[in-house]
């Protein structure tokens, strides 16, 4: 195993067993939850849009100026 640390100086180890550490294993499950999620808000974002339709160029302009 080799020991090392990283930018931020926090120290990890390089092993030779090829795997991953369950900490590393869950910070990609939660990036891969936080992708997807990500993905469905800004889906949901696009059909917002859709829904409301155009209101002209600026329409955050036309809300104020009610």
């Amino acid at each position: 195993m080799l020991e090392q640390i990283d930018h931020r100086g926090k120290r990890f180890t390089i092993g030779d067993e090829g795997g991953v550490d369950d900490v590393a294993r869950d910070r990609c499950r939660r990036a891969e939850l936080l992708e997807r999620q990500a993905q469905r808000e800004i889906c949901e974002l696009e059909r917002a849009k859709v829904v409301a339709g155009s209101m002209g160029t600026n329409p955050d302009v036309e809300v104020l100026e009610r």
